[in-house]
């Protein structure tokens, strides 16, 4: 009499298995939400503590009508006006570089003395003219008594009132606002904006702002550019496909011989192989480095894929084992039939193990992706660098890590694996099903 099949569970018991197993990988899943939100937002709000779960996944803004257009725009900073200290805004009636509002000296000095970058420079450079409008404050005094604007680089210029910004009637906190341009992300400076007199700007009190979730897939261009991509990522795809082919022929073949041929010192020459697995690398690393440099491959990509063609320990032990569970008949017949051992490998043995040589595809293949250590070892051209490498070099090279164009670069580097996994999930499942079945 058959056995009566398993009765499924009642729903009573698989409703909170499903539950106890979505908030599993839900909180696993935390972290690469966490990038991706990260990836999303302006500069100064990635390290911000958040107080609210939107805070905590979404960057937040500022919208306000100024002249007439609705616009993005950034808090410069407040604005507290007194009848000791009065704020104006005016219009110059006498041109002259913006940079004479922020620094004590002229053009002539930066000019001379070449320690600003580009962006600072064309900011200090912007000719303030009579169509634009500049305010005072405790550096920038203007006296309406005779018309002139005193600027912090000593320079007086004639200047009219546009208005005077007086404290609000409710007692208001009074905000200055700038226009702010997704293009601003493409820097590690919090509040590019600042000081840009090409912008729209004005004096508002908080009750004109409406806060915003801001989100900022400019973040992505940029960072892919900063970390020169497309070069990084065709080094690392070579890189790929040179280990994988090379790993996956080679273990291909040395398993087949421990599997099937046999030869004195087989199995202690399958001991040795296997003990290779037990030496950590560091132990190795120094004489392997100074091989290479003797063989003068350092600097190149051949330390990198070279050794894969020699065959990977761990792998080769899969395969024997999965080997070991095929038909002995298959290969009977294909010796009957006059097949050598190299045909009976690529005709019966390798086709029955798809499933093994997928999985040792797949786990190459992630391993070359985000391998580091090797990389950083053997690579010293910038133009040689992987996905990896390029990811350090570009959160090193700065002094202070934009964690926005970090994180957009680690998405888009995690992305393919992520897909990758997913295609590949049932046949990597069934691969480790099938490897080690006999022993």
């Amino acid at each position: 009499m058959s056995n009566a099949p398993n009765k499924p569970l009642p729903w009573t018991t698989r409703i909170p298995v499903h539950i106890a197993l979505a908030g599993g990988g839900l909180f696993f899943l935390l972290p690469l939400l966490w990038m991706i939100a990260t990836s999303l937002k302006p500069l100064d709000q990635t390290m911000r503590p958040p107080t609210n779960l939107k805070t905590a996944f979404f960057g937040d803004g500022w919208q306000a009508v100024i002249g007439g257009r609705r616009l993005e725009v950034v808090r410069e900073r407040e604005i507290v006006p007194s009848e000791s200290r009065p704020v104006y805004i005016l219009r110059p009636l006498d041109p002259f570089p913006a940079g004479e509002m922020t620094h004590p000296f002229g053009k002539e000095v930066w000019d001379r003395y070449p320690v600003f970058n580009k962006q600072e420079l064309a900011r200090m450079n912007t000719r303030v003219t009579s169509a634009m409008t500049v305010l005072t404050d405790a550096r920038n005094t203007f006296d309406p008594a005779v018309g002139l604007l005193t600027l912090q680089s000593g320079r007086k210029v004639r200047a009219a009132v546009v208005r005077r910004v007086r404290p609000a009637s409710n007692g208001e906190k009074l905000w200055l606002v700038r226009e702010w341009r997704p293009e601003d992300t493409d820097t590690k400076e919090v509040g590019a904006a600042a000081g840009d007199m090409t912008r729209a700007w004005d004096v508002l009190p908080e009750s004109r702002l409406r806060k915003t979730i801001r989100l900022i897939p400019h973040n992505y261009p940029v960072a892919l550019r900063r970390v020169h991509f497309a070069r990084s990522l065709w080094n690392t795809l070579f890189l790929c496909a040179m280990v994988v082919c090379g790993t996956t022929i080679s273990s291909l073949i040395v398993a087949y011989g421990f599997a099937f041929l046999q030869f004195r010192g087989r199995e202690l020459l399958f001991g040795v192989t296997l003990a290779t697995m037990m030496i950590p690398f560091p132990v190795v690393m120094i004489p392997i480095y100074l091989l290479y440099r003797d063989l003068g491959w350092v600097g190149s990509f051949k330390p990198l894929w070279v050794a894969s063609w020699f065959g990977s320990a761990f792998f080769i032990f899969l395969l024997r084992q999965f080997y070991l569970g095929l038909p002995r008949d298959l290969l009977d017949a294909a010796r009957i039939d006059g097949c050598s051992d190299l045909e009976i490998l690529w005709y019966v043995v390798a086709p029955l193990s798809k499933p093994a040589i997928a999985m040792i595809a797949l786990f190459t293949f992630l391993g070359t992706w985000k391998d580091f250590l090797g990389p950083l070892i053997y690579l010293n051209h910038e133009s040689q660098f992987t996905l990896s490498l390029s990811l350090q070099a570009f959160a090193s090279e700065h002094g202070g890590t934009p964690w926005h164009l970090l994180m957009a670069a680690a998405t888009v580097f995690s992305l393919p694996l992520i897909i990758l996994f997913f295609f590949a999930m049932k046949t990597f499942i069934r691969g480790v099903s099938m490897t080690g079945l006999k022993g």
